[in-house]
C-alpha cells in the first residue's frame, strides 16, 4: 500500500505519497484511482477516489467530503470532478469517517472538524499537488468545509460552499424552536440507513435479509408521504435503532449545550479561506446561506481576505433545474446554463481558478453577486449582499383581511382561528426537504387557505412592478389560550388568475420568542412560557426572496400555526411532542390595531 500522512503528537507527519498501485480507469486524458487511504490523527483510515491529470505536473487540489457514498451515482451538474481534472485540478472525493467504504463509526458532524483538517492536510501533500487545497459541496459536503475552515489547516486556500448551513438551529435541527420533522427524518431513514444496516452486520448475510424489509418498508412508508403521525416522536419508526441520533436531536431544546460545538455561527473569525456561496430560494437552507455570505463579507474586511462572492437561484435543494412545483423560470435559471454563460461546474473552475491559480481574469465578466429574481425571471448582478440601495417597507395585516401601508385604526378587531394539533395544516410547497410527494418549491396554497385555522390577507392589485430582494420578516401581536404554540407565517404571489403561489414562509414557538428576537439571529436561551390570553409580540422570520411582483398580481401573507409534516406539532399543552401524545385545541387571536400593528417588512430596491 503507499505511504499515507498519519498524525504524532498532534502533528501531521509530512511525506509525500510516491506512487499508487490501483488505476482503474482512464478517461479524456484523467486518471481515476480509487479507494486511496488517508490516515487520521486517531489511526482511522478514510477513503477517497482520486481525480487528477494523467500528464503529471503540480496542480491545487479540489476536495469534497461526504456520507452519500463516493462511488455512487451522483449529480455532476454541481461541480464534474472529470472536468475539473481536465481543467488541471487534483480532485478527490471522500467518504466521511464510518460511510461506506471510509473505516470508523458514523455520527452526524461531530468528527468533521479534525477529519477535515487532517484531509486537507493530506490531500496538499498527494503527488503532482502544488500544496493549495480547496473546498466544494453543497449540504452536508457544504458543512465539512466549514468545519475544516475553522481549525484553520495551513493548506486550506478556498472554498465553495453550496446549499448548506451554520447553525443547527436555524433550518436543519430546529427552525423558530421548532424541531424540523419532516426534514430529519427524511434524510436520516432515507439517506443514511442503508449503508448503516449494511455495516452493522457485515458477513452476516442472513441478519442483513432479515432486518431490511422493515427498513424498506420505512423508507417506502416516507416516501409515499406518510411516516410522521405517531405521538409520542419516540415512537417513529428508527428499524433496528439504526439513527439514534435522530430521537436524541428531538430531545435537544434551543440552549442545550451540544449545539455550540455543532454550529459554525459563532466560529467564522477562524476562517481564512476566501467563499463563494451558492443558494437556491426554495433551498431549506437559504436563510444560512444567506448568513454565512454576512459573516464572510465582514471577516473578509477584518482580515483583508478576499470578499466573498454569492450565487442564488430558483432552486430547491439539490435540484439545479428549471421546473419547481408548478412554475417554471427559464431554461437560463438552471444550473445547466446559468443566464447562458456556463454551467455550475464551469462557475466552480473560475472561482478556482482565480482563488488557487491566480488568474484573476477568470472573474472579471462576472459580478460579485449574481441572483435570480423570479417573477421577472432574470438575472441580476450587485456588488454585494444585500443590493445596495434597498431598503424596508411594512405592509400591515388589517381586519378586513387585507394587507395595506398603512397600519389600522385605534379601534380595528382582532381576527382568531382555532387549531387542534389532532388536524394541522399540511405542508404544501415551500423550501422543504422531504419525499417529493410533499410538493417542494412554488405550489399554490388555495388547498389549505380555505381551512378555519388558516388567516389571509391580500394586498390591492398592483398597478407596477414590485421587487423583493432580501430579507422578509412577519410581526404579530397575538394571544394565544394555551401554555404554549406555534405561529405560521407565509408570503404568498397571487396571480391574475387567482392561484396562491408560495414564497417565502417561517415558523416561531411562542416559548421560543426570546431565542429568536429578530431576523437571522438565534440566541439559545432558556424557554420563556407565555400566560394563556397575554399578548406577546413575535418576530418570525421567513428569511430572504428575490422575487418581482408583477402588474396585475398580488401579495397575500397568511397566517396559521402548522405546516405538518414539515415541522412537529405543539401540543399546545406545553409538553414535548418527543414524551407527551396530550393535545388540546389553542384559540389565537392576532390583533391589528394601531397599537399592535401585526405587519409584514420586506426588503425591496426600486427598478
Amino acid at each position: 500500500m503507499p505511504e499515507i500522512l498519519t498524525r504524532g503528537s498532534g502533528r501531521l507527519k509530512a511525506g509525500r505519497v510516491r506512487q499508487w498501485k490501483d488505476v482503474l480507469d482512464r478517461t479524456r486524458g484523467v486518471l481515476i484511482q480509487k479507494n486511496v487511504p488517508a490516515g487520521m490523527r486517531d489511526g482511522t483510515n478514510l477513503m477517497s477516489n482520486v481525480y487528477r491529470p494523467a500528464a503529471g505536473g503540480e496542480y491545487p487540489v479540489l476536495l469534497t467530503r461526504l456520507p452519500y457514498g463516493k462511488d455512487l451515482p451522483s449529480d455532476g451538474s454541481v461541480m464534474d470532478p472529470v472536468r475539473a481534472a481536465e481543467a488541471g485540478y487534483i480532485v478527490v472525493v471522500q467518504d466521511v469517517r464510518g460511510r461506506y467504504r471510509s473505516e470508523g463509526e458514523f455520527v452526524p458532524f461531530v468528527a468533521e472538524y479534525e477529519d477535515g483538517y487532517d484531509t486537507v492536510e493530506w490531500a496538499a501533500n498527494l503527488p503532482d499537488s502544488n500544496g493549495s487545497v480547496g473546498m466544494y459541496g453543497l449540504s452536508y459536503f457544504g458543512k465539512t468545509q466549514w468545519h475544516a475552515a475553522v481549525m484553520r489547516p495551513p493548506s486550506l486556500k478556498s472554498m465553495v460552499p453550496g446549499l448548506t448551513w451554520g447553525n443547527h438551529l436555524n433550518g436543519v435541527q430546529m427552525r423558530g424552536g421548532v424541531q424540523e420533522l419532516g426534514l430529519m427524518q427524511y434524510w436520516a431513514q432515507t439517506a443514511l440507513t442503508l449503508d448503516l444496516l449494511f455495516r452493522k452486520y457485515a458477513g452476516d448475510r442472513e441478519r442483513i435479509g432479515e432486518e431490511l424489509p422493515d427498513l424498506i418498508h420505512t423508507i417506502d412508508t416516507l416516501l409515499a408521504g406518510g411516516g410522521y403521525d405517531v405521538l409520542p416522536l419516540t415512537g417513529l419508526p428508527n428499524p433496528d435503532e439504526l439513527v439514534p441520533f435522530v430521537e436524541r436531536g428531538f430531545g435537544r431544546s434551543v440552549h442545550h449545550e451540544d449545539w455550540e460545538y455543532l454550529n459554525i455561527e459563532g466560529k467564522y473569525e477562524n476562517v481564512d479561506a476566501p467563499t463563494f456561496h451558492i443558494g437556491g430560494w426554495y433551498d431549506c437552507f437559504i436563510g444560512e446561506t444567506l448568513r454565512q455570505y454576512e459573516a464572510m463579507k465582514e471577516r473578509s474586511r477584518e482580515a483583508g481576505l478576499r470578499p466573498p462572492r454569492l450565487l442564488v437561484g430558483p432552486w430547491t435543494h439539490g435540484d439545479f433545474g428549471s421546473t419547481f412545483g408548478e412554475l417554471d423560470f427559464g431554461i437560463g435559471s438552471s444550473g445547466m446554463f446559468l443566464d447562458y454563460r456556463g454551467d455550475l461546474t464551469a462557475a466552480h473552475l473560475r472561482w478556482f481558478d482565480a482563488t488557487l491559480k491566480g488568474d484573476e481574469g477568470a472573474l472579471e465578466d462576472t459580478p460579485p453577486v449574481k441572483v435570480f429574481v423570479m417573477g421577472e425571471n432574470r438575472w441580476r448582478g450587485y456588488e454585494e449582499w444585500p443590493p445596495p440601495g434597498s431598503r424596508e417597507k411594512a405592509w400591515h395585516l388589517r381586519a378586513d383581511g387585507s394587507l395595506r401601508r398603512e397600519p389600522g385604526a385605534a379601534r380595528d378587531e382582532p381576527a382568531r382561528y382555532d387549531y387542534d394539533p389532532e388536524d394541522p395544516v399540511p405542508t404544501l410547497g415551500g423550501s422543504v426537504l422531504m419525499a417529493a410527494i410533499h410538493g417542494s418549491g412554488p405550489r399554490d396554497q388555495r388547498p389549505i387557505e380555505g381551512r378555519p385555522d388558516v388567516l389571509v390577507y391580500t394586498s390591492p392589485t398592483l398597478e407596477g412592478p414590485l421587487t423583493v430582494l432580501g430579507s422578509v420578516c412577519v410581526t404579530l401581536f397575538a394571544a394565544s389560550s394555551a401554555l404554549d404554540t406555534d405561529f405560521v407565517a407565509r408570503l404568498v404571489d397571487v396571480y391574475p388568475d387567482g392561484r396562491a403561489i408560495c414564497v417565502a414562509d417561517g415558523i416561531l414557538r411562542a416559548s421560543a420568542r426570546e431565542s429568536y428576537p429578530a431576523p437571522g439571529v438565534v440566541s439559545p436561551v432558556a424557554p420563556s412560557p407565555i400566560e394563556p390570553g397575554g399578548v406577546y409580540e413575535y418576530v418570525i422570520d421567513l428569511w430572504a426572496t428575490g422575487i418581482t411582483f408583477l402588474p396585475g398580481h398580488s401579495m397575500r401573507v397568511e397566517i396559521t400555526s402548522s405546516s405538518h409534516p414539515r415541522w412537529e406539532r405543539n401540543l399546545n399543552t406545553g409538553e414535548s411532542a418527543l414524551q407527551s401524545s396530550r393535545t388540546r385545541v389553542a384559540s389565537q387571536t392576532i390583533f391589528h390595531d394601531a397599537g399592535r400593528p401585526s405587519r409584514i417588512t420586506l426588503t425591496v430596491v426600486e427598478g
